[in-house]
């Protein structure tokens, strides 16, 4: 019902007038808004009041140590993957081998891009993962019909099976 004083509210078009900034999230908060916007409200009583337990606080570790010493292993250990992404979305890998420092440089890239100016950032920008292999974006499903949009910017960097040519990259993440 739309009431005198309300607006009515078209998540569609929203997301579309979010989308078409290219900006993300990140510009939303450069913007300074003061609101935030519609499409990133969870409906009420969409969130259940379930409370974990503390076993299931537990993140999955994943140890590659063994496929490093035994090939054989490899199988267990994308079972152990595939169930903690399955289950959790997300998981801490240890003993994989890459240095510290590698690690804080791919920190260090990201948030480098993210501070990009947006001009430069938008040159990444695409909804067409097949046609580039540096993309960035808000919201991978934006257009999804859930309720509401996830409060966040991501880029995705396909390395496999050909990695891009440095010069495609962001200067930020090189």
């Amino acid at each position: 019902m739309v009431t005198k004083n309300s607006v009515e509210f078209d998540p569609y078009i929203e997301r579309k007038a979010f989308d078409e900034t290219q900006e993300g999230v990140k510009g939303l908060v450069d913007a300074k808004i003061t609101q935030v916007p519609r499409i990133f409200h969870i409906p009420q009583g969409s969130l259940t009041d379930k409370k974990p337990s503390v076993s299931d606080l537990e993140i999955p570790i994943i140890d590659f140590a063994s496929v490093h010493v035994d090939p054989s292993s490899r199988e267990a250990v994308v079972e152990k993957v595939k169930h903690a992404a399955e289950k959790w979305g997300f998981f801490q890998v240890i003993n994989h081998g890459i240095p510290l420092n590698v690690l804080k440089e791919i920190e260090d890239g990201g948030r480098r891009f993210h501070e990009e100016d947006p001009e430069v950032k938008k040159r990444y920008f695409s909804r067409d993962f097949n046609k580039k292999k540096f993309v960035y974006n808000s919201n991978f499903d934006l257009y999804s019909a859930s309720p509401s949009v996830n409060w966040r910017d991501a880029f995705s960097c396909y390395m496999a099976p050909d990695p891009p040519p440095p010069e495609d990259l962001p200067v930020a993440c090189r």
